[in-house]
């Protein structure tokens, strides 16, 4: 962190989305501009210095960049902007934890997957399924199926189909949610709704295993959320994923062209497999770094930053201190999903501050936002995310139920809204 003393950051992005990022960025006593096309914002609020650029604009990020004298160009983990933030570090010669290539082949689920094949990896089984496809070759499918857009986030355009007769809207769906018309169709593993994840940190080239963890989507049952719903680490799957198959994973990354900043892979547990479905090369939007640090050493938010502004990534003495045994905690995060509908009031959040192993609470809506029926099924259904750390199994199921219990947001008819609750029963 001494390094990156006086050093100058441009962030995309005015929003909540970059907040932590700068805050983060100031305590390390980097120099931060922050740009968009808005005048004010969250971490334009913040900042040391604010622009109005657009973030889509490269050539006017390009001229900023010069005219500030930055030392790297960086967003929060907006996808859109992290395009830009590549395209315009390569335009105006700053560093970048990756190119446009390698970033590509980690966002395109179908080139992502083709990798996995090839390096011995288990994922999801495929189906030619396309809006050409026959209505007598969607009957011969084994269902349920899922479909989803090939270069898709956040959950958008995703669709569970129980039959061929669902499948023609849900590639309507798919199609509209992916920019490069490219949709693929996967056999749905029914393992109750549970996805494991583990996350990565590179240096040049070389990459060490630094988080895994367990989430459970919010509605496995109707599958109209499949949606985060609870987070908890460590992985019941840990032992099985170093043992089975982080080696080949690890080689794989280094054959994708994946050189440094941080990679988590989401994938399916089913029937004493691991089956990944896609992954992300950039940081997370549930800021895990909040759960890593204290659990694992690793600050990989921080870590970003000193790699945006030149000073690499994790250091070799970092990856020697990494702990997967998280010292005998538990790492949580309970997220709320909402109904459609308009706030009109909301209740017990007052909770949350009394609760001492809380690290981190992440509010979306307030009182007269309106939760539209477009976000159902995306991460703009949630309405926050609680994060805390316990020592127990049986404090971890404590908090969960007195969240649940006390929280209540209400809409405009008097209507609770957060009626979609985690099942404890799950674990």
């Amino acid at each position: 962190m001494e390094n990156c003393k006086g050093k100058r950051l441009l962030v995309l992005g005015g929003t909540s989305a970059s907040l932590d990022l700068v805050k983060n960025a100031k305590a390390m006593g980097i120099y931060t501009i922050v740009t968009d096309n808005n005048e004010t914002g969250v971490s334009k609020e913040i900042a040391d210095e604010t622009a109005r650029v657009s973030t889509a604009d490269i050539d006017g990020l390009v001229k900023l960049a010069k005219e500030r004298r930055v030392d790297g160009i960086f967003s929060g983990p907006s996808e859109f902007n992290l395009r830009n933030v590549i395209r315009a570090s390569a335009e105006a010669g700053l560093p970048c934890y990756t190119t446009m290539d390698v970033w590509d082949k980690c966002a395109n689920k179908d080139v992502f997957k083709s990798y996995c094949r090839e390096y011995g990896v288990d994922c999801t089984p495929e189906y030619d399924v396309t809006k050409d496809t026959p209505a007598s070759e969607l009957e011969k499918i084994e269902y349920p199926i899922i479909l989803k857009p090939v270069d898709g986030c956040s959950s958008a355009g995703i669709t569970v189909c129980s039959s061929a007769s669902e499948v023609p809207a849900a590639l309507e769906k798919a199609y509209a949610a992916s920019k490069s018309g490219k949709i693929i169709a996967e056999k749905y593993i029914q393992n109750g709704g549970e996805i494991f994840s583990v996350r990565y940190m590179l240096r040049d080239g070389e990459a060490y295993p630094y988080f895994m963890m367990d989430t459970y989507v919010a509605d496995p049952v109707h599958r109209t959320s499949l949606i985060s719903g609870y987070t908890h680490a460590p992985s019941k799957y840990s032992a099985y994923y170093m043992e089975n198959m982080d080696k080949n994973v690890r080689r794989m990354l280094k054959g994708m062209g994946l050189k440094n900043g941080t990679a988590f892979i989401q994938s399916l547990p089913c029937d004493g497999k691991i089956y990944f479905h896609e992954m992300g090369y950039r940081l997370s939007g549930g800021m895990i770094f909040k759960l890593t640090e204290p659990l694992t050493n690793v600050h990989d938010m921080r870590m970003m930053l000193r790699c945006a502004v030149g000073e690499g990534s994790i250091t070799e003495e970092e990856a020697s201190k990494i702990d997967l045994t998280f010292h005998s905690k538990i790492g949580c995060q309970l997220m709320m999903p909402l109904d459609v509908g308009t706030i009109g009031r909301i209740e017990g959040t007052d909770i949350i501050k009394e609760v001492p192993e809380v690290v981190d609470y992440l509010q979306y809506y307030n009182v007269g936002d309106t939760v539209e029926q477009r976000v159902i099924g995306t991460l703009g259904q949630h309405f926050g995310r609680i994060t805390f750390i316990v020592d127990s199994h049986e404090r971890e199921l404590e908090l969960i139920n007195e969240f649940q219990s006390k929280i209540r947001v209400y809409d405009t008819d008097g209507k609770r809204m957060n009626n979609l609750q985690f099942d404890v029963e799950r674990f």
